[in-house]
């Protein structure tokens, strides 16, 4: 038994086609493990993509320990999301190859809890989306680049507001190496 609206509800299989497929024409998202292709998606503009790695894993699909805890940073996102969005109002989370899911960030009761998150902001190891219904913010966690690219005006400003030093190490601003 729950006490109120659902914070997460799934996406059904007509939506998640139709979902994935203008997130591949807005993004030209695609899923490689060779470094030589990544962000593995055309990061919008404006956009801010950390760095999440402790170091740069030895190989495409290598290990990396996190340079930020990853309740940290979805605890960070989740308040963001919700300066963004009315509170009834939800968010796309895509998970590749897995379930996604509708996400009202108003409805998430313990963001620093890991256990909370049906799809987590922080890539640990698939990529990870979030998008507003418009697409006109969201994020892309890359599981193997060890990164975060934010992006969209609001989002970027919400997050930059918030970010006390959890996301520190920038990789790319507008798609562009720093």
């Amino acid at each position: 038994m729950t006490d109120g609206p659902p914070t997460w509800a799934g996406l059904s299989d007509s939506e998640l086609f139709q979902v994935w497929d203008a997130y591949g024409e807005f993004a030209s998202f695609e899923r490689t493990y060779d470094s030589g292709r990544w962000p593995s998606i055309r990061e919008p503009v404006p956009s801010v993509t950390w760095d999440l790695a402790q170091e740069r894993p030895t190989s495409p699909t290598g290990a990396w320990g996190p340079a930020v805890e990853p309740d940290d940073v979805n605890a960070l996102l989740n308040d963001a999301f919700k300066s963004c969005v009315e509170r009834e109002e939800w968010l796309y989370a895509l998970d590749w190859q897995h379930p996604c899911y509708r996400f009202w960030p108003h409805r998430m009761t313990e963001p620093e809890n890991k256990n909370s998150w049906v799809v987590p902001v922080f890539p640990d190891d698939d990529y990870y989306i979030f998008l507003a219904q418009d697409f006109s913010f969201g994020t892309f966690g890359h599981p193997w680049e060890a990164s975060l690219c934010v992006y969209g005006e609001r989002l970027l400003e919400a997050v930059e507001a918030r970010n006390n030093n959890v996301l520190s190490s920038v990789l790319r601003r507008d798609g562009r190496m720093l």
